[in-house]
């Protein structure tokens, strides 16, 4: 009888066993399906993480008008800085053929907008303007450069 008793014995722990087993299998089940939901999930982050990426370079680099982009063109052409006072716009606006009033207000825009770098020299009221990094990044990713 030892045995039959040995064996009576362990048949309630194997339906506690095999319950116990579906249990895991189900739970290993559900975490599988959160897994692919949750992978489905960051593929979406991302993507819409690039779309606002893509809108944020956007925004901080608005499209600059034709003559904006000409001007700094112009700049990116020579390895040395112009030299601009007064009389030297006159020349910038006469290479991009923009009027001396269109040139002097370009040049203030690009400079307000981080495109074109200034130097004033203390000893003259001359103006060195060169293409600031920001300007240059505008050119390569449009491909002007």
């Amino acid at each position: 009888m030892g045995l039959l008793t040995d064996i009576l014995k362990e048949i309630p722990q194997a339906a506690v066993l095999k319950e116990k087993i579906a249990d895991i299998e189900a739970k290993y089940a559900a975490s599988d399906t959160e897994n692919a939901i949750l992978r489905d999930d960051l593929r979406e982050a991302r993507a819409e993480i690039a779309k606002l990426k893509s809108q944020m370079e956007e925004l901080s680099h608005p499209d600059l008008n034709e003559e904006e982009v000409n001007l700094l063109w112009l700049f990116s052409k020579n390895d040395s800085a112009y030299t601009v006072a007064s009389w030297t716009s006159y020349e910038i606006s006469e290479r991009s053929a923009l009027s001396y009033h269109q040139t002097r207000y370009y040049l203030h825009k690009l400079e307000n907008g981080l495109y074109l770098h200034t130097t004033r020299a203390s000893h003259s009221s001359s103006v060195q303007y060169s293409l600031a990094q920001k300007g240059r990044e505008y050119l390569i990713k449009r491909g002007l450069l």
